[in-house]
């Protein structure tokens, strides 16, 4: 009988990634001061082949915010890019609004926004554990934020 460690040990990471309004913005705004964060980001995200998902509510969020802080046709474009692009959109269903609902109102902090609340329950619904986000995220269903690797 032996007894030992393995010699290699594997670690099953998750390769599926949460894009809040927060990364996409800031990868989006040239002058925004985490933008070159945002693009290592999205570089490490296309060479790992990491599959991404947002949702409809964040990127009605984002699209308000472009076109209004910059250019109605950039939002435009951004819509396009993402519509043609490989990023998954998830749908709230009812009960994905009813969780969210539920959630806001039971959490401790008055910070938690509705549209926070239903990004962290549409996540957790599609097992997925890593945002990518430069806001404060609420700790909800054992979710973190996403770090890129040193």
């Amino acid at each position: 009988m032996k007894f030992g460690f393995a010699s290699e040990v594997r670690v099953m990471i998750s390769k599926k990634v949460y894009i809040a309004p927060s990364g996409f913005y800031a990868f989006i705004d040239r002058s925004h001061p985490k933008h070159e964060h945002a693009s290592a980001y999205f570089r490490y995200f296309g060479q790992e082949e990491y599959s991404l998902y947002t949702d409809s509510i964040g990127l009605n969020e984002i699209y308000d915010q472009i076109y209004k802080e910059i250019s109605p046709s950039l939002g435009k474009d951004f819509m396009r890019t993402v519509f043609l692009g490989d990023i998954n959109i998830l749908y709230p269903e009812e009960s994905d609004i009813k969780a969210a609902l539920k959630t806001l109102t039971t959490y401790q902090s008055a910070e938690l926004t509705f549209s926070q609340a239903l990004m962290a329950v549409l996540a957790n619904k599609r097992g997925i554990s890593q945002i990518f986000t430069f806001d404060y995220l609420h700790p909800l269903f054992g979710q973190n934020v996403f770090y890129l690797p040193i």
